[in-house]
Formats: C-alpha cells, structure tokens, sequence
C-alpha cells in the first residue's frame, strides 16, 4: 500500500492548477518581464513542480525492506552475506 506520497503531489499539482489564473493565459506584455514578482512566481512555480516529481518518484521506487537496499554493505550490492 503506497504512503501518502501519490496522494500528496496530486494535491499538490491540483492546487497549482485551481491557483493559476485564467487570466495567465492570455495576458499580453506591458513591459518588461523580469520583475521580481516574475521571477519569484517562476521560482515558486517551478519548486512545486520539483517537490510534487519528487514525491511521486519518491512513492514509485520506494523499497520496503532497507536490506534490500545494499546500503552499508562493502560492494554496495544486494546479496552476500556475514563475512
């Protein structure tokens, strides 16, 4: 059963779209486009997109069993055993 994970980007992700406005998409220059404003909605956007990636990626390839993983262990692989 997956985490919270899957459900939390997709909150995430329709929260950005609900939040975004209409307007956007057809707004026309009035000037310049590097105001701050600007610049912090792209950096406010583009972190969300990362954060909900990373959540998704995060549930998709998680492992259950953290010995499984390899970590820890001289050649870093799965299997061996005690030396």
């Amino acid at each position: 059963m997956p985490g919270t994970a899957p459900r939390l980007a997709a909150l995430l992700w329709a929260l950005l779209i609900a939040l975004t406005p209409a307007a956007a998409a057809w707004a026309r220059p009035v000037g310049t486009a590097d105001g701050p404003g600007d610049v912090a909605l792209a950096i406010g956007v583009t972190t969300a997109a990362a954060v909900a990636t990373g959540l998704w990626l995060r549930s998709r390839y998680r492992r259950d069993d953290p010995e499984d993983s390899g970590a820890g262990r001289e050649d870093g692989g799965p299997g061996g055993g005690d030396r």
